[in-house]
């Protein structure tokens, strides 16, 4: 009786351990080899809320600080001085050293940028990238409610423009659009109802504008992304007349390429709520706003963006290492 009762006790602690921190235990066991798929997932999904939910808390607090323009220098390391008692010996000529070529690896450092749709977006592509071809060099930068409409609210032409300078990335992946249905500004400072042709004149010379930016700096490769199809009649309406607008700056540069997701969640020219990723597993793919995508919308985007960039080889599988 006391070995049974000594086994219920134990067995007691470790389930009240478990669930008093279930996300704790997910992340902990999803790392052995006895975690299943699903378990997996799910504990991705657990450090991918958590991940969200720090970055919202983050931009609330310190919007207006950029820390990306802070630069860290390393510790000055002490030199020893020789004091009167040491020997100081001569230090030997030091022989040329043939130099050796550099190896440069192209399209190694990768930079998304967007408003919050991107953020979804984002970590799903970060967590393809590191799994699939072993890119941990990527970065994320969104900002909530942004666009390309309204650039006195934010201004993505200088904070990208600084982006890239201070990263150095070879490729850029954007997407904007959810927060630019709304009227506008144009450069002669006359005000322009949504979608009126005025409009659509405008807001071309502002994607123009940060495509000419795109296309004349260092980035090697630039992924403009489309918005997808909407279960809201606002944005039927105005995402294909701005997805026009992406596809023809893109032209500017041959670096600039534009990859349309429009038909990623549609049937025969019509929003389907549920759709199937790669793998055959169904899901919701955006929540009700329309706009912002489910992690599940994500993933599949994401597949659509990673596919296209391996077709471009831009990815490539790392090698396999041989057995010995």
């Amino acid at each position: 009786m006391k070995d049974r009762e000594i086994l219920l006790i134990v067995t007691s602690v470790i389930l009240t351990l478990i669930f008093s921190n279930l996300s704790l235990f997910l992340k902990s066991f999803s790392s052995t080899p006895l975690a299943s798929t699903e378990i997996k997932q799910a504990a991705r999904q657990i450090e991918i809320d958590g991940f969200r939910k720090s970055e919202q808390d983050f931009w609330s607090k310190i919007k207006d600080i950029n820390f990306d323009s802070i630069s860290k220098k390393p510790d000055k390391i002490p030199v020893k001085t020789a004091t009167k008692s040491a020997v100081i010996l001569p230090k030997p000529a030091k022989k040329p050293t043939p130099s050796k070529p550099k190896l440069t690896v192209s399209y190694r450092k990768f930079l998304f940028i967007g408003d919050s749709v991107m953020f979804d977006l984002g970590t799903q592509l970060q967590y393809t990238l590191k799994e699939k071809y072993n890119i941990s060099n990527t970065k994320i930068d969104y900002k909530v409610s942004s666009g390309l409409n309204r650039i006195d609210y934010y201004d993505w032409y200088a904070r990208t423009s600084e982006m890239i300078q201070d990263y150095g990335p070879d490729v850029v992946i954007i997407l904007f659009g959810g927060n630019d249905t709304q009227d506008i500004t144009d450069n002669q400072g006359k005000y322009r109802a949504i979608l009126t042709p005025e409009w659509q004149k405008a807001y071309q010379a502002r994607v123009d504008k940060y495509a000419k930016l795109l296309g004349s700096s260092s980035v090697k490769k630039v992924y403009w992304i489309g918005q997808s199809i909407s279960n809201k009649s606002s944005y039927l309406k105005a995402f294909p007349i701005m997805n026009d607008i992406y596809k023809n700056a893109s032209k500017s540069s041959s670096k600039i390429e534009f990859i349309s997701t429009w038909d990623a969640f549609a049937e025969a020219g019509n929003f389907v709520p549920v759709v199937a990723d790669k793998s055959g597993k169904r899901g919701y793919v955006k929540i009700n706003d329309g706009v912002h995508f489910t992690s599940h919308g994500a993933q599949i985007i994401s597949d659509v963006i990673v596919d296209k960039m391996a077709k471009d080889k831009i990815l490539k599988l790392p090698k396999k290492k041989e057995a010995s």
